[in-house]
């Protein structure tokens, strides 16, 4: 998201930023459950490409394979993590796609916004060249906003995954979640709100160091 928000403003007006505006806006207004189950009918199908698995997240066979792949009498061998992968391919691509295109425009605009703030016009009139100011003063400030965005994205993904885990038939914690509402497991839903709270912690510590690698202005002492 961040590589193509920067060519996206890079690019502005021409052919590459119209394209991509198309594609991100179409991909955002797509909802999961019909993305998902495209997917499923045409890359996992017997009829079209039948390129990835339909459910799960590994083979039935997944626990006699080895970790990584390998060369076995001249065959090759997946492997149990290739093995997940594979199958998880997938269920990623509908989980991530809209987030990358939300993520995609806010960089674009946030790039756009700082290459024309008064130090960047400051650094063009002291000669730099334009890859410099965008890479060693613009980048650092148009990453802030996306690590708040970014920071608040994960505890949803890992949560509130209930539509993908259904289509791909995955044991997942939305699943669960609404399983245990459903026999008033009251245990079962505080752990599992508390481990979602943990996440979030988390997603903000990390934010707020993500702060401090993008922004040498930003201090925590």
């Amino acid at each position: 998201a961040i590589t193509s928000g920067i060519w996206a403003a890079r690019k502005r007006g021409q052919a590459f930023d119209v394209a991509s505006g198309v594609t991100l806006l179409a991909l955002y207004s797509m909802p999961e459950i019909w993305i998902g189950v495209l997917l499923l009918g045409v890359f996992a199908s017997r009829d079209y490409f039948q390129f990835f698995p339909t459910s799960g997240t590994h083979d039935v066979l997944a626990s006699q394979m080895a970790f990584l792949p390998s060369f076995l009498d001249g065959a090759f061998q997946r492997g149990w993590l290739l093995d997940m992968m594979w199958h998880l391919a997938l269920p990623v691509l509908v989980l991530t796609y809209g987030s990358f295109a939300f993520l995609s425009k806010l960089m674009r605009a946030s790039i756009l916004e700082n290459l024309t703030a008064d130090y960047a016009r400051t650094a063009r009139a002291k000669g730099l060249a334009e890859n410099v100011v965008l890479f060693r003063h613009v980048l650092s400030n148009s990453l802030l906003p996306l690590i708040t965005v970014a920071a608040s994205i994960l505890p949803g993904l890992l949560g509130g995954a209930v539509i993908v885990e259904s289509i791909f038939g995955l044991n997942g914690m939305g699943g669960l979640m609404l399983e245990a509402i459903k026999r008033k497991d009251q245990e079962l839903i505080l752990s599992q709100t508390f481990v979602v709270g943990l996440i979030g912690l988390g997603s903000l510590i990390i934010a707020d160091i993500c702060y401090a690698i993008a922004d040498p202005r930003v201090s925590y002492e």
